[in-house]
């Protein structure tokens, strides 16, 4: 091959590629996890540290299977120019499995904790891909990291 077929098709990866990835359209699902047949939980200890644990244990992916990450997400104040907001952290949680169940852990400040929120992303939805589409159902933390008490587990669904 050439070296200015190499530099052309150089050119044309670096545009493509970023491109593609930037056309794919993510949604927010509104359904509850009874509609989504999602079964989960998520529990919150206070450290009593200014920090807490939490964990997040998956059981049964529902209709967002197979389910392609599940991230910690923290989002910002600040929006785009285009519209819809930035973020300041997002971090996939890695899951180990512990039985028939992925569970995942983070360690983190309270604080950040109690504005942030996980969310289970998938590309398919009840089986079905579209292309450049992304879907992700939001389980947002702020109500239970306040219910935590210190060296306490508190969990979703507890009072």
């Amino acid at each position: 091959m050439s070296r200015i077929a190499r530099i052309l098709l150089g050119i044309v990866v670096l545009f493509v590629i970023p491109a593609s990835v930037a056309w794919a359209l993510g949604f927010e699902l509104g359904q509850s996890k009874d509609e989504l047949k999602l079964k989960y939980d998520v529990s919150i200890y206070d450290h009593d540290t200014g920090r807490v644990t939490v964990k997040f244990t998956l059981e049964d992916e529902g209709r967002l299977k197979p389910i392609s990450s599940i991230d910690f997400h923290i989002p910002s104040d600040e929006k785009h120019d285009s519209g819809g907001y930035k973020s300041d952290l997002t971090l996939s949680m890695s899951t180990r499995n512990e039985e028939t169940k992925q569970v995942a852990r983070i360690h983190i400040r309270k604080d950040w904790a109690a504005r942030a929120e996980i969310q289970i992303k998938t590309s398919h939805l009840d089986g079905k891909q579209e292309p450049l589409t992304w879907y992700y159902h939001a389980i947002p933390l702020k109500e239970l990291v306040a219910k935590a008490k210190p060296h306490e587990t508190v969990h979703l669904d507890s009072p």
